[in-house]
């Protein structure tokens, strides 16, 4: 991973209109991807939902929650402008090419920590945090990063990009949102054909 963004996304709450597909992992492409057994898929979707639901009851005295979540293409200007947002669940495995999440809060301004986890399906070459602070797992396949983003409309958003030596395969993403579970995102990077 060579760099992690931190995105200005105005347009992300019309992009946040929740679609299943968007937050749960797609078929296996190849035999070279990993196979995703449909119950990880379910239930994740599931999670996804209750933590979406529980959010859109409690109040924002709790701190910030996640109403709804996005998963996709970004395609960025070099100041970190969107210049366009594609909802997928998979990446092209193409240097540079930007991906990420975009999160509906049930807070419309001020800052939110986040909590977020990435596991590869195997050790990459190279990790990069983007300078950040950063917990790494045992195995070397899970980077956890602890950061603060300012919340845009009642969005906020984190993206990566793909770097020489990312493996293609299944991914995960946790996001914690404060003191919420997760909301996971589930994709797989694929050689372009």
């Amino acid at each position: 991973m060579k760099y992690i963004r931190h995105l200005l996304v105005l347009f992300a709450a019309v992009a946040c209109t929740h679609v299943g597909a968007q937050t749960t992992s797609a078929a296996p492409r190849s035999a070279n991807d990993s196979p995703v057994p449909a119950a990880s898929r379910g239930s994740i979707s599931e999670s996804n939902a209750a933590v979406f639901k529980a959010c859109a009851g409690a109040s924002t005295a709790n701190g910030a929650c996640p109403l709804d979540a996005v998963f996709g293409l970004f395609k960025l200007a070099p100041n970190n402008d969107v210049l366009d947002f594609k909802v997928s669940n998979t990446v092209p495995r193409v240097i540079n090419q930007n991906y990420g999440w975009i999160l509906k809060l049930n807070k419309k301004t001020g800052k939110v920590r986040v909590l977020e986890r990435m596991t590869l399906p195997v050790t990459p070459k190279t990790w990069g945090a983007g300078g950040q602070p950063y917990g790494m797992s045992a195995d070397r396949k899970t980077l956890s990063l602890d950061v603060t983003l300012t919340i845009h409309d009642g969005t906020v958003s984190k993206s990566w990009d793909v770097a020489d030596g990312d493996p293609p395969g299944h991914y995960l993403i946790s996001a914690y949102v404060e003191d919420s579970a997760p909301v996971q995102f589930e994709f797989d990077v694929i050689d372009p054909r």
